[in-house]
């Protein structure tokens, strides 16, 4: 019985034997200009495949950046509810809006966002009279808001179905339980950052502190087929091409912060476990 790294491996290597089947149809000849082009393409699909995403348009089958949901090792980024969550939002069997997020287990980027993290210690500074210099006191250290900054595309109705649930999920994890909640009072719920890596983005509990994306009137925009018998009234339109900005600020528990340990964290001992109580980072 072969293994599931070898059984990759042939997945693998046939997606990328239909890659170079598609590359050498689409940019035929042996010129230079045509090798050149080839090799741009042949790179593109080779970073595709190995990332676990299909190559639109090459592969068979393969109809959106989506097909690809989880495999083992998954390094995409990707944010997602804490585990052990509950029914609820994406989890929530009658939440049909939502219900694309649970196949990807959360919000998948179909490609590769830009995030920036910025870390600071500060000190306070005191001047004694008839000095050159300022005398720094520590105070403490810090990660501030993670930024993420990723493109959707609608190209087909999943994918238009996946935008929507993206944008409602976002609309909804930075509000709190209110009014006739069963959980009325609770805030908004811990999410989790994975991505590139249990030494970089492990599972780290993070809250929505803000997001953004624009409707661009120069984008094409595609219908989300949602109901049975759309008419005007109950048509909903996504771009084709969007860009969302996360927010995202990391927040530990009293007891996290309270065992933490310089050194262990320095030997990677702290970088959390997907299914536990989180990394620091």
């Amino acid at each position: 019985m072969a293994s599931q790294f070898s059984v990759g491996n042939k997945i693998e290597n046939k997606a990328r034997s239909y890659a170079d089947d598609a590359i050498d149809k689409l940019i035929p000849g042996n010129s230079a200009l045509s090798k050149i082009g080839r090799s741009v393409l042949d790179s593109s699909a080779n970073r595709l495949i190995s990332a676990g995403l299909d190559i639109i348009g090459l592969i068979p089958g393969a109809d959106n950046v989506l097909t690809a949901t989880f495999r083992e090792n998954d390094t995409r980024v990707r944010i997602s509810l804490s585990p052990n969550s509950g029914p609820l939002f994406y989890k929530d069997p009658n939440n049909k809006i939502l219900n694309p997020l649970l196949e990807t287990g959360g919000v998948l980027f179909p490609y590769t966002p830009t995030i920036n993290v910025a870390h600071s210690a500060n000190y306070a500074g005191m001047q004694p009279s008839h000095s050159n210099f300022i005398q720094h006191s520590y105070g403490s250290s810090s990660t501030d808001s993670i930024t993420v900054v990723g493109q959707f595309t609608a190209n087909t109705a999943d994918e238009a179905r996946y935008m929507l649930a993206v944008l409602h999920f976002m609309r909804s994890i930075h509000k709190m339980f209110f009014g006739q909640d069963a959980l009325r009072g609770t805030p908004p719920p811990v999410l989790r950052l994975s991505g590139y890596g249990p030494f970089q983005f492990n599972s780290v509990p993070v809250v929505l502190q803000a997001f953004s994306h624009d409707f661009e009137g120069a984008t094409d925009y595609i219908e989300v087929p949602l109901a049975a018998a759309p008419d005007a009234a109950t048509k909903t339109m996504v771009p084709t091409l969007m860009n969302i900005n996360f927010s995202l600020l990391p927040i530990y528990s009293r007891n996290q912060i309270g065992n933490f340990s310089l050194e262990s964290f320095a030997r990677g001992d702290e970088i959390g476990r997907p299914g536990g109580s989180g990394g620091f980072i």
